[in-house]
């Protein structure tokens, strides 16, 4: 396939998910713990297929690394989450795009790497894109839920570092294996502190079958974007061309929440006034632009 292709199929697939992710914790959900335990089930599912198909990974000290972000990126649901519960999803998933520029500052920081000209100009037109979007002017206040996808989306840069030195250590399939192991692993852990335990356990006990095919599908969601982004990075180009193309989730994101508030606003409803779909817009143009910069 045409990894311009595979590129604008994988946001398309995240973007999907963010809106469902939206729906299941209105509809479905006990709490955040709750949410946060079922975005697992699936992975213990993926890990079994992966390692019929691939077999014993190669252990080492690096196998840690996979396990961590596993684990990581399950604990960083209860950020997003909760931002979720807050926010308009399209706004929130339009703040993603500060997750290549925070990735690159980390680096800079504490890896030592050096900071280009232009990932520096990049870094400043995504920062006002991200303004323009997260805040309020009418309030004073930053858009509901800024607080909580800003951890979220520093647990996420920090990963991303990780897997990039990660994947230099280990086939993609050994990495991806245990990776969806620590996510495994991330949803037994929920069982450690009481009060989370309860949460989980309510949430099992009252669990319909909907809740189960709904979670399950969202996984499906991501686990397809996962592929289609991989295949994508296999036969680029450059891994940097693949990062621009996939900022068009947040405008697919902008898309899908206008369709979804006009059609069933009463599961999802989002802010569509002309001014804020404007303020959207712009600011995802901009966040565009400073990543397009930052990263060609």
């Amino acid at each position: 396939m045409n990894w311009i292709f595979l590129s604008l199929l994988a946001p398309l697939f995240w973007a999907s998910s963010n809106f469902v992710d939206k729906y299941i914790l209105g509809k479905y959900t006990k709490g955040i713990f709750d949410f946060v335990f079922f975005s697992t089930i699936t992975s213990w599912i993926f890990f079994a297929a992966i390692f019929l198909f691939v077999g014993t990974p190669e252990l080492n000290i690096y196998s840690l690394i996979p396990i961590a972000t596993g684990m990581v990126l399950i604990y960083s649901y209860g950020f997003y989450g909760k931002a979720l519960e807050q926010g308009d999803t399209s706004s929130l998933v339009i703040l993603f795009k500060l997750i290549p520029v925070i990735t690159v500052i980390l680096a800079f920081a504490f890896l030592g790497q050096t900071l280009s000209s232009n990932e520096l100009v990049g870094f400043v037109v995504v920062l006002a894109g991200a303004t323009i979007i997260s805040f309020e002017k009418t309030k004073g206040i930053f858009i509901k839920g800024f607080g909580m996808i800003l951890i979220a989306i520093l647990m996420w840069s920090v990963m991303t570092l990780f897997i990039d030195y990660g994947l230099t250590k280990m086939s993609f399939w050994d990495y991806f294996m245990l990776d969806n192991l620590g996510s495994a692993l991330a949803g037994l852990t929920m069982f450690i502190i009481p009060s989370i335990r309860r949460q989980v356990i309510e949430g099992i006990k009252t669990a319909t079958a909907g809740k189960y095919i709904w979670f399950s599908w969202n996984n499906v969601l991501d686990f397809f974007g996962q592929m289609s982004i991989k295949k994508a990075l296999a036969i680029a180009p450059s891994a940097g061309l693949v990062t621009v193309v996939m900022q068009v989730q947040s405008f697919y994101a902008i898309l899908i929440g206008v369709f979804l508030t006009l059609l069933i606003p009463n599961i999802i409803k989002e802010d569509i006034s002309a001014p804020t779909l404007i303020k959207k817009v712009i600011g995802a143009t901009i966040m565009f632009s400073g990543v397009y910069i930052l990263l060609i």
